[in-house]
């Protein structure tokens, strides 16, 4: 399915498929889990809140350099934060590393 269900954007976007995982930063988690629903239907989406934590822009990028080899590619050739070749138990694994690497403090709602 499309990554995005703008009108604009749908026919020339990324896809993903149930393969994928998304990794990400909210500032609200409730109303992003909304936001994932309405973008990929609820049955389409396991939104699994990992971290709760202070500086959300530098776990993001921490993250997001941690995971570079498993990041897909955009139509364009960008990096997203879609990842593929990695399931979702081995990505939260690799979430907590990077933090942990990075010193960054965070809390676990999964302890």
């Amino acid at each position: 399915m499309p990554v995005t269900r703008d009108k604009r954007y749908v026919d020339t976007c990324a896809r993903i498929d149930s393969q994928n995982v998304k990794v990400g930063k909210a500032k609200n988690l409730a109303t992003r889990q909304k936001n994932y629903w309405k973008d990929f239907d609820e049955e389409n989406v396991v939104f699994v809140p990992l971290a709760i934590l202070e500086d959300i822009q530098r776990a993001e990028t921490a993250i997001l350099r941690h995971v570079r080899n498993y990041r897909k590619r955009s139509p364009k050739g960008g990096l997203m934060d879609w990842l593929e070749n990695i399931d979702l138990e081995t990505a939260a694994k690799e979430v907590f590393i990077a933090l942990d690497n990075e010193g960054i403090a965070y809390t676990s709602p999964l302890a």
